[in-house]
């Protein structure tokens, strides 16, 4: 008996352009990329099933210096997709939307009063899988684009190393939660989606802010990077406290092959009562164009 098998795992960049641009008062950066993943299986006695997958990231940056200011804005999306051989589906293996800014005003070495700004959504329709009395896979649609939507402002202090490196903490933030009617009014009388109440589109929190970044080199050609927010809900359950931390090592094997750890762990009981623990590692061959 003849056994054949094509595996192709391929991670391609095949658009990354790292821009990188300085005046005097304004510093940017920004990266894009469009990945595309492949395996395919053929008379593979270990079993699997053909996927494809693509994925689109764009991730920009500006900071602004001058006179003892510092205002730096970031901007990160992606959105990827999965199809799997027989599925009816294509399924997100992405999803998000961020955009924050902070400004601080230094009032001694490192360290500022501040203000920040953060807002997080996602671009495509999110969904339940499962399957119906014929074994069919079904899908029962849970989000959409801007439900939810976080809004998140308040004011603070600022310690800051550089880009690289800093803490921001705000003792008074202020959070509004936006979602569609559409999952809101068919809820039960005490049920919710995403904290909001029956019939209801907003929930408004007040509490405080910690978010903390870190970026750099632990080894040649490994870089890593770190992003870690916290907010307490002085309304309701301040000791009850939400997490978002993600971090990201990068390992550059050379000019075309890297290795990408991704994880992240969420634990936001509007969402679920429990943590949730995204993890992704791929090793591929990268394309950069600079």
């Amino acid at each position: 008996m003849r056994y054949f098998i094509l595996i192709l795992i391929s991670s391609i960049n095949l658009y990354s352009q790292e821009i990188v641009e300085k005046d005097s008062l304004w510093t940017t950066r920004g990266n894009v990329a469009v990945l595309l993943n492949q395996t395919g299986f053929s008379d593979w006695v270990g079993g699997g099933t053909n996927n494809f997958s693509g994925t689109l990231k764009f991730d920009y940056e500006w900071e602004f210096k001058d006179k003892g200011w510092d205002w730096l804005t970031n901007v990160e999306s992606a959105f990827g997709l999965a199809k799997y051989k027989n599925a009816p589906f294509a399924r997100k293996i992405d999803d998000r939307i961020l955009i924050q800014s902070i400004v601080g005003k230094e009032f001694t070495k490192n360290l500022s009063f501040s203000a920040f700004f953060n807002f997080t959504s996602q671009i495509g329709n999110g969904f339940k899988y499962q399957k119906d009395s014929e074994n069919n896979e079904i899908r029962e649609l849970t989000t959409r684009i801007f439900s939810p939507a976080y809004f998140q402002l308040g004011s603070g202090f600022l310690w800051k190393k550089d880009e690289k490196l800093w803490v921001n903490y705000s003792p008074v933030a202020a959070r509004l939660i936006l979602v569609s009617k559409k999952f809101t009014s068919s809820l039960p009388e005490n049920g919710t989606y995403f904290g909001v109440t029956q019939n209801k589109s907003s929930r408004y929190e007040l509490g405080s802010n910690l978010t903390f970044h870190s970026e750099g080199t632990l080894f040649e050609n490994v870089n890593y990077k770190q992003d870690l927010k916290l907010f307490s809900n002085y309304l309701e359950d301040p000791s009850n406290i939400d997490l978002d931390y993600l971090a990201q090592i990068e390992i550059d094997v050379n000019p075309l092959l890297s290795t990408q750890l991704i994880f992240q762990l969420i634990y936001d009981d509007n969402a679920v009562s429990r943590l949730q623990v995204r993890e992704v590692f791929g090793v591929g061959v990268q394309l950069k164009l600079n």
